[in-house]
This record gives structure tokens, C-alpha cells and sequence, in this order.
């Protein structure tokens, strides 16, 4: 049979080999395209490719960490997400930064924390506008607790980012309103414009469940609300700073007898329903 084919076509023909590999080039270097070492290159520059970019996150986090406005706003520029969240495990000396408790422990054992709720943890007003006119979503919620970075500045207090994260502009209603809780008097006075418009008596905290003191900001009002704590009806419910508790009607003793909230009368609570805005500062003294 040989010899007829060599015989047909003139000459003996040519042995059969197998194709060599072909390079495949790529912007990481060049990958042999044989089946078992493709696969393990590829494996390979997606680790790479995985390290770099969670270096880069890294950096992004320490940026922050460090109050570092130039490098924060250079990788921003460059197109990093400014909802990218902080990878886990995450090393030890990052979190031995941080001196508070709940900055150390949201970003040493929480998962999801995005870079907006570390500038707010670091009380930066600064770095959250960037990060908010980047695009950030300051609705996003961590994985374990479901908290967002309203929650952390209402919990320690951040009026001024609280208003960045609400979009309550200086010149709006919210910002030119404001309540003052007088605990010692057990009085309410209602101002607008730096004007007296209402002055109440309350009921607020009793001495084993004290109404918390500093400032905060109305962050939800419902109309009929049940404390999930005590199973109590809160009738024109203002909650302040997503927090558990708020102003409502209730019963006045003419003495603090809440669970810590602030009573009011109800025709006044029914009114400040209507007439305070989200937003509206609460101080309460």
C-alpha cells in the first residue's frame, strides 16, 4: 500500500508530528498554550491579577485610615469603586490603628465595611463629601450587623455628617429647625428661623432608663409605632439618629417616667409630626 502511494504521488510522504504550542501573549507576559501548563498559567495570573487588586483596595482603606486626601482622590480618579469594601481577612497591624472600639471592631470583624463608613467611624466630613460626589452609596449595609453609615454617625454623634449622608442642605427647612429638650426643666422648646415657635412640657427618661443627651437628628417618623423593646404604642413616633429612641405622645406624670424616650401630649406630638422635617436637629440637654 506504501509503495503505491509512493508510487501515485512521486515521493514518500512526510511524517506526522504534533503541532507545537503557540504562545499566547498577554499584558502579564507571554502563556505556553499546551492543555495542563495553559491552565495552570492562567490559574496563576488570576491569582496575580486578584493580589493586585486587593492591594490596590488596600490602599484605598489605608487611604483613608491615613487621612490621605491626595492618594483617596487618585484612585478615585483612576476608576476605583468607591462602594469597594474592605477584604477580609483583614491583617492585624490595619486594625491596631484604630484606638476606638467600634472603629477596631467594624473593621476587624465585620464584613461588607465600604470606605464611607470608615471616614464616617473617623469623623471625616471631608472624605465623606468626596466619597459621596464619587458615587458612594451611603445606603449599603455590612453583612453581620446590617448597618450603614447613617447608623455609625447617628451612633457616635456626627451631626454634620449625618446632614451629608441625608442630603439636608444648609439652607433647607431641616437645617433652619431645630428642638431643645431641657431634661432638668422637662420642657421642649420648638424653634425655626431663630424664633420660638413652641414651648411643651415632657416627660422623658426615668432614672433607671435615662434619656440619652447630646445632638441628634430626626432620621424617621411613623405614625403609629410599637417598641419592639417594651411592646409599647409610640403614637406619632420621631425617631432620632436611627437609634431606639425618639419623641411620641405618651402620658406626663410631670416627672421622667419613659423607658427613655420623650413624651409629649398628644395634640403637640400630632403637630410636630406634621410640622418637623427629617432632618430636624434634636438637642437634648
Amino acid at each position: 500500500m506504501l509503495a503505491s502511494l509512493v508510487s501515485l504521488f512521486g515521493e514518500e510522504p512526510a511524517p506526522v508530528t504534533a503541532p507545537h504550542p503557540e504562545a499566547v501573549v498577554t499584558s502579564k507576559g507571554s502563556l505556553l498554550s499546551g492543555a495542563s501548563t495553559l491552565i495552570e498559567q492562567i490559574e496563576e495570573l488570576r491569582r496575580l491579577i486578584e493580589a493586585q487588586e486587593r492591594a490596590g483596595v488596600m490602599e484605598f482603606f489605608s487611604a483613608i485610615a491615613r487621612n490621605d486626601k491626595a492618594a483617596l482622590c487618585r484612585l478615585l480618579n483612576q476608576g476605583l469603586d468607591p462602594d469597594v469594601t474592605l477584604p477580609t481577612p483583614v491583617p492585624r497591624e490595619f486594625v491596631r490603628q484604630f484606638p476606638d472600639e467600634l472603629t477596631a471592631y467594624y473593621v476587624g470583624r465585620e464584613q461588607g465595611v465600604t470606605g464611607l463608613m470608615l471616614a464616617t467611624l473617623q469623623r471625616n466630613e471631608v472624605f465623606v463629601k468626596i466619597l459621596l460626589l464619587a458615587g458612594a452609596d451611603p445606603w449599603k449595609m455590612t453583612k453581620r450587623h446590617k448597618t450603614f453609615a447613617l447608623w455609625l454617625a447617628g451612633k457616635t454623634q456626627q451631626v454634620g455628617i449625618m446632614r451629608l449622608l441625608m442630603g439636608i442642605e444648609p439652607d433647607s427647612e431641616a437645617a433652619r429647625t431645630r428642638v431643645e429638650i431641657d431634661l432638668g426643666a422637662q420642657r421642649a422648646t420648638v424653634w425655626r428661623d431663630d424664633k420660638i415657635e413652641m414651648v411643651t412640657e415632657i416627660s422623658s427618661g426615668r432614672k433607671s432608663r435615662p434619656t440619652p443627651t447630646g445632638q441628634f437628628l430626626v432620621t424617621d417618623k411613623y405614625r403609629m409605632w410599637k417598641s419592639t423593646l417594651y411592646h409599647a404604642k409610640m403614637p406619632y413616633f420621631l425617631r432620632l439618629s436611627c437609634g431606639d429612641f425618639g419623641l411620641h405622645a405618651g402620658y406626663l406624670p410631670g416627672y421622667p417616667a419613659s423607658h427613655g424616650c420623650i413624651r409629649l401630649p398628644e395634640d403637640v406630638a400630632r403637630k410636630l409630626f406634621t410640622s418637623l422635617p427629617v432632618g430636624t436637629l434634636v438637642d437634648i440637654r
